[in-house]
């Protein structure tokens, strides 16, 4: 069961066990932008498939520093992080082209 609360406070549980599996249609990595996720994270996650964590440990590492890099050098020259896909709202983040103000 999965519960989850609205803003407006009311609470919804779902059983998760009876809902569908709804197969992910994506563009394979080859065709991704260089920041999207499964780009970025493609080799930690071949590791884990092949049961090397040690390897996994090394690219999330590695992946995670250059992270860390980059926000450095944006601070330093105050360069602001513009998300392709997310707007700022209040504490959080909103996905800027929801599908239900597309229909």
């Amino acid at each position: 069961l999965y519960a989850f609360t609205y803003s407006n406070g009311e609470t919804k549980v779902i059983d998760t066990c009876k809902l569908p599996v709804i197969r992910k249609r994506i563009r394979p990595v080859e065709k991704q932008g260089q920041f999207e996720s499964r780009c970025l994270w493609q080799h930690v996650t071949a590791s884990l498939k092949a049961g090397n964590m040690d390897a996994a440990t090394e690219h999330k590492h590695r992946l995670e520093e250059k992270q860390r890099i980059e926000g450095k050098q944006r601070a330093a020259t105050k360069t602001a992080w513009k998300p392709k896909y997310f707007i700022k709202e209040g504490e959080g983040w909103v996905y800027h082209n929801p599908l239900w103000k597309t229909h």
